[in-house]
């Protein structure tokens, strides 16, 4: 009898012990892991793009419209998380540092290039010829002080600039009139007047870069 009660105990623990073996081997493989993470969703969302600028080529529809914006929030969100997951995971890298801006340009650029082109563009094409001059401009002259040893981190404007271009991005690919509560709402329109917003944080903001950079182009321009 006692042998018995022994065998099934044995038998009883064996499932056990293969459970508790394969959650420490996962938990393993997730603490080596999760410290790729951020930069895969970066690297996500620049693959995003393709996709995204695919489905804007003209004549677009409604259904397209619907695809390409929930591509665009997706890929939004995806900026947010893996930032939050660096700090969270303490995985901040080199890497990861450089290629989440250049990613967010990516997706932000193409999404204004694309609402520019067709025969019904969604934005003024001048608009979206400065704000990518504008991002160009900048980029340029910080990687310029990053060689000179000056790390010239991003000005809290530029990024409520970088915040309100996108989701203005995400009203004009909605497109279109739609009634809300017995409401009107044009958002077209609407995402227009929020880019004009973020026309103007683009412009303040980039004339604080140049004041902050200031020293370092009257070296180079003397020099």
């Amino acid at each position: 009898m006692i042998d018995c009660l022994d065998n099934n105990n044995a038998t009883q623990k064996k499932p056990v012990g293969k459970l508790n073996y394969f959650a420490n081997n996962l938990s393993q493989i997730f603490q080596k892991s999760k410290k790729y993470l951020p930069n895969f969703l970066t690297i996500l969302r620049i693959l995003m793009v393709p996709f995204f600028v695919f489905i804007l080529i003209p004549p677009t529809s409604q259904f397209g419209n619907i695809i390409a914006v929930s591509i665009f929030i997706i890929a939004s969100f995806t900026d947010w998380l893996d930032g939050y997951l660096a700090r969270a995971f303490k995985a901040e890298s080199v890497i990861g540092k450089m290629m989440d801006p250049l990613a967010d340009k990516v997706l932000v650029l193409a999404a204004l290039i694309m609402l520019s082109a067709g025969p019904d563009p969604r934005v003024p094409a001048w608009i979206t010829v400065i704000l990518i001059s504008r991002d160009v401009i900048i980029t340029g002259l910080r990687s310029l002080a990053a060689f000179k040893g000056e790390i010239v981190s991003a000005i809290m404007l530029a990024k409520y600039k970088t915040a309100t271009t996108m989701l203005g991005i995400t009203f004009l690919l909605v497109g279109g009139t739609y009634s809300a509560f017995g409401i009107q709402v044009n958002f077209k329109e609407v995402g227009n007047f929020i880019i004009w917003i973020a026309l103007i944080l683009s412009l303040v903001s980039a004339t604080q870069y140049f004041i902050k950079l200031r020293k370092l182009l009257s070296a180079e321009i003397g020099a």
